[in-house]
């Protein structure tokens, strides 16, 4: 049976699961992450996911040293960037329970600061789409003040891009704009989208409480004349949510979702064509759980 086929009947017996969602509520935000560990879900996919998502990372790995001759051999994919990016992906709406059980495997397969300061940063960001803000703000200020991280966070290899989305993505959703526009400065220079870092401030102004200026960074940055169309409808999407009506979460949840989508596309679209096979067989695995 193929990996596909047994994350799709895992997913099946998921909607079984929504009666005890309403006594998820009296429990804390750790007593809910245990329960949740403890769960049947979340260890069928648990297991499932480190032989699948690591045989994804393997065949990346293979097939680059194979064409070696051809190209400068690049750094090769980490089994924690793996799983930290799919959990980056599973949050993106696809599965709350799957994004934190991924990024938990993240956290096991991280061998070193540089794995660890990702895996952490994918668990506060599936925290964040479990709305646990605040196991999210605890993992985001582990990260924050420990100089081991700092000393490793702009060390990423600049063809995995998807690593300082992650980074970035998190400080965003946790308010640090000087974490967000060190990670978006990279990813836009690599892109050549120097206004990333714009709009990676205006949805950290947004998590912030600030939707005001939020909506005045976006409308300066609409003037930019460099702006595709496609672009230039993406932060008009963005300036409509920061406007829109509803509550202050889902508005946030929203732009980061939208954000974090845009920003993917661009990086895979700007990457190799190795890469980009890359991405998109974890989007694809991903979109197969449900």
């Amino acid at each position: 049976m193929s990996t596909f086929n047994k994350l799709t009947k895992i997913a099946v017996f998921v909607g079984l699961s929504i009666a005890l969602i309403g006594c998820r509520s009296t429990k804390t935000e750790q007593q809910q992450y245990h329960e949740l560990q403890d769960g049947i879900f979340y260890g069928a996919y648990y297991g499932v996911s480190t032989v699948g998502v690591d045989t994804l990372a393997y065949t990346y790995n293979t097939v680059q040293e194979l064409n070696e001759s051809e190209n400068e051999l690049l750094e090769s994919i980490d089994p924690a960037i793996t799983h930290a990016t799919l959990s980056f992906l599973i949050g993106l709406g696809v599965s709350a329970d799957f994004a934190v059980a991924e990024s938990d495997l993240a956290y096991k397969k991280a061998d070193n600061p540089r794995a660890k300061y990702l895996a952490y940063s994918a668990q506060s960001l599936a925290f964040y789409s479990q709305g646990w803000r605040g196991l999210a703000k605890q993992r985001a200020d582990l990260i924050k003040h420990d100089p081991m991280f700092a000393a490793v966070k702009t060390s990423y290899p600049k063809d995995q891009l998807i690593a300082y989305l992650i980074l970035g993505s998190s400080a965003v959703h946790n308010g640090d704009l000087t974490t967000a526009n060190e990670m978006f400065t990279i990813i836009g220079e690599r892109i050549d989208k120097p206004w990333l870092p714009s709009v990676a401030k205006a949805v950290t102004f947004a998590f912030n409480g600030s939707f005001f200026n939020a909506v005045d960074m976006l409308q300066v940055l609409l003037t930019d004349p460099s702006l595709t169309q496609y672009e230039r409808a993406k932060l008009a999407e963005l300036e409509v949510i920061a406007q829109s009506s509803l509550s202050t979460t889902r508005k946030q949840q929203a732009m980061a979702n939208l954000a974090d989508n845009f920003v993917f596309e661009k990086i895979k679209s700007g990457s190799s064509d190795l890469y980009q096979q890359y991405l998109t067989d974890l989007q694809s695995y991903a979109k197969g759980i449900i």
